[in-house]
């Protein structure tokens, strides 16, 4: 894996570039997108965080042409959704 090194304020920051710094599992992510689609903070629930996120997404999904439903907008973030037009394109 390639390390960069880099002064930044009299500290080293070291950058890794392809590695995953996190134990967290592949589901990690799925789990947070459960999270910022109901507004799930430490705090409770935030119902204007839950929208603004919903807002940001389906924007994301309604430029693919693909139907606003809350499983393309989770097949946007898990990056499944620009896969298959990828995939879509190499045909």
């Amino acid at each position: 894996p390639e390390t960069s090194v880099t002064v930044k304020e009299g500290r080293q920051v070291a950058r890794f570039r392809g590695i995953k710094m996190s134990n967290e599992p592949a589901d990690s992510k799925r789990e947070q997108f459960s999270r910022l689609w109901d507004g799930i903070t430490p705090k409770g629930v935030n119902r204007t965080k839950s929208l603004k996120f919903r807002q940001y997404i389906r924007e994301h999904v309604r430029q693919t042409g693909r139907p606003l439903s809350r499983d393309n907008c989770e097949k946007y973030w898990m990056g499944e959704l620009q896969k298959e037009m990828k995939d879509a394109e190499t045909f």
